[in-house]
């Protein structure tokens, strides 16, 4: 049997190679003409960035027929090409003056395609196209023992290249299209057991429920496209600066809509609940969806559109009631979460909560924009060091790792690389003092504590949402990183290691982009949003007060006591808090009971299908009619 596998992959590496010769091909001639035809070079970066996941996927089935090997290291090769191209985009996008171009798309009904290059954009295609690329080469050793790689590499390059292009582009259609790729891949690859119906049921309902805000961001396009007559963010941009957005009760209504959007994706408060089901997910991919991609899009989009709707306080006051929400609960659900990859999922709502909260505090976009750079490092971190405890513990990779029946497994004896790596990013997590997570966590505290009366509550609670943060943290690394481990495991292969020595060294550093960062963002966005740029030094000034001290050292210290006394807290709290959690809030029978009623609509619908081609035909013309009938209306 392996000497006919043999056989047939010495049989096909011809093919392979050749596919693999046709994306160097292409993806070279594409940069041949983009430089002829007078592209800028950041501008042949950025289109470069954006189309080279799309060739490898499209290839990627060709390369698969010279093996394994073939396979995994042209998606490899494919992902690390993606990532220095994101990061050759920054030195410009870093240091200049944001770049925008537009070029042609669908000319007859005037629509155009249009880059933006600043900072903030430039920084969020770097995220995802070096985390992407860590997480695939972690993928190499992580995946080995599983089925369908073919299908998994090709998602996970889709993932990547619709983050990129999402980060990158200027036009509301692009942004749609972009946002729709992230959407169908995160089903793809959180279904990618699809005959395992937990996993199934996981994808499926992170469509289902990311759905609402999809019809969100559709409806909430086409009505500023209503309101301004353009697609161009930028173009938007200038009107809103303006005054020139009328009627303004559609500039409200789209902002009403944008925020669904991101609510959706980001998954808030009460639009949180696919994400904790997300786990049936590879982890590598949770660490993509949680870091790189996916979540990071509706964080993203609040805060690139900012400017046209922050005129409107009821709109600021909104994403900071909901940031500030999603932050308190999901660090509640943390502290209860036995399952490390949920732990985990929930922590991360709470730090996207965090980004939300910051971006509606006035002044808050740079201390928003900082931690979700400063979480994406340290998350995917995270999420990389529980796929390399799941690798250490035998078996598929499909498997939750209960803390409780798993203490000490990943001891500093045993795993010492993903023990001090995990270690690291937790300290990112709870903003110890010297790391990322720290800097920017404070920055939006500080924002908050400075504000109006709602900002000052918001302060309130998120501190205590940093308090319980510390709890969560403590009690993670307690359960399976301390102790005496009852099962042996050995630490992860090199490819697996790598990506977390990267992602630890960058967790620990990164804050020190401040400077480039903070002054790209000034550039980039109106004054009115108060945008305060630090060099370095700035920062620490800023950051390193004694009231700024004095708030991290009680946070924990509080943290710190809340899990020594964990016990005593959860024996002393009300019976119905339990229930509660154990529950989700309610929020996820609510959830079943909209899938409940879906399906008994669709059994009522499926019956007007009779299969037949000519009544079908009649149907759609009926429905193309209708609809251009209520167009000229």
């Amino acid at each position: 049997m392996v000497t006919s596998e043999l056989t047939t992959e010495r049989q096909s590496m011809p093919a392979a190679i050749l596919g693999a010769v046709v994306a160097v091909a292409i993806i070279g001639g594409m940069a041949f003409q983009l430089s002829n035809g007078g592209a800028e070079t950041t501008e042949l970066y950025a289109l470069l960035a954006i189309a080279t996941p799309f060739v490898g996927v499209a290839l990627l089935p060709v390369v698969a027929m010279g093996g394994d090997a073939m396979r995994k290291w042209f998606a490899v090769g494919i992902g690390a090409l993606t990532g220095l191209l994101t990061l050759a985009i920054l030195p410009e996008a870093l240091t200049g003056e944001p770049l925008h171009y537009t070029y042609d798309w669908a000319e007859p009904v005037g629509v155009t395609f249009g880059l933006y290059l600043d900072g903030l954009g430039a920084v969020l295609a770097a995220i995802a196209g070096v985390v992407g690329a860590l997480a695939l080469l972690f993928s190499t050793r992580f995946m080995e023992r599983e089925s369908g790689l073919t299908r998994y590499y090709a998602l996970t390059l889709l993932f990547v290249g619709g983050m990129v292009g999402f980060g990158l582009t200027d036009s509301l259609i692009a942004v749609y299209v972009f946002w729709e790729v992230l959407g169908l891949c995160s089903f793809g690859l959180i279904a990618f057991w699809m005959t395992d119906p937990r996993s199934f049921r996981g994808g499926m309902k992170a469509f289902i429920v990311t759905r609402f805000g999809d019809i969100g961001l559709l409806a909430g396009i086409g009505l500023l496209y209503a309101a301004t007559g353009t697609f161009s963010i930028q173009s938007i941009v200038e009107q809103a600066g303006a005054g020139l957005i009328e009627p303004q009760w559609m500039l409200t209504w789209a902002g009403a809509l944008f925020i669904l959007a991101a609510m959706g994706k980001s998954a808030q408060f009460p639009l949180q609940v696919w994400l904790p089901d997300a786990m049936e997910a590879p982890t590598t991919i949770t660490a993509l969806i949680h870091a790189a991609a996916m979540v990071n899009a509706g964080i993203y989009l609040i805060a690139r559109t900012l400017p046209i709707f922050n005129s409107m306080g009821w709109w600021l006051d909104a994403i900071l009631v909901i940031g500030t929400a999603s932050a308190f609960l999901a660090a509640l659900m943390a502290t209860y979460a036995t399952d490390l990859k949920r732990a985990l999922a929930y922590c991360t709502i709470s730090q996207l909560g965090y980004m939300m909260a910051g971006l509606g505090i006035v002044g808050g976009l740079l201390p928003a924009t900082f931690h979700l750079l400063s979480h994406s490092l340290f998350k995917a971190l995270l999420f990389l060091g529980a796929g390399s405890v799941i690798y250490a513990l035998g078996g598929t990779v499909h498997k939750h790792v209960d803390m409780r029946e798993n203490a000490g497994v990943a001891n500093f004896d045993q795993m010492p690389i993903t023990n001090l790596t995990f270690l690291i990013g937790l300290l990112g997590l709870i903003g110890f003092p010297g790391f990322n997570g720290f800097w920017s966590k404070e920055l939006i505290l500080g924002a908050g504590r400075a504000g109006d009366a709602l900002e000052q509550v918001a302060f309130v609670v998120l501190a205590i949402t940093a308090v319980l943060t510390v709890v969560y943290s403590i009690r993670i690394y307690h359960f399976v990183f301390r102790g005496e481990p009852e099962k042996e495991v050995e630490e992860s292969p090199l490819a697996m290691k790598l990506p977390l020595v990267v992602l630890a060294a960058l967790t620990a550093t990164s804050w020190l982009a401040v400077d480039q960062f903070s002054h790209a963002l000034e550039r980039s966005y109106p004054a009115a949003l108060d945008v305060h740029a630090y060099d370095l030094g700035g920062l620490v000034e800023h950051v390193a007060t004694i009231e700024t001290i004095a708030l991290t050292v009680g946070i924990l210290a509080f943290g710190y006591a809340g899990f020594r006394y964990r016990k005593s807290i959860y024996d002393a709290a009300p019976a119905a808090i339990p229930r509660i959690l154990e529950q989700r809030y309610g929020i996820n029978g609510l959830y079943l009971r909209f899938v409940d009623l879906y399906r008994d609509v669709c059994g009522v619908v499926r019956r007007s299908q009779t299969g037949d081609l000519n009544y079908n035909t009649v149907g759609v013309v009926l429905a193309f009619l209708i609809g251009i009938a209520v167009l000229l209306v």
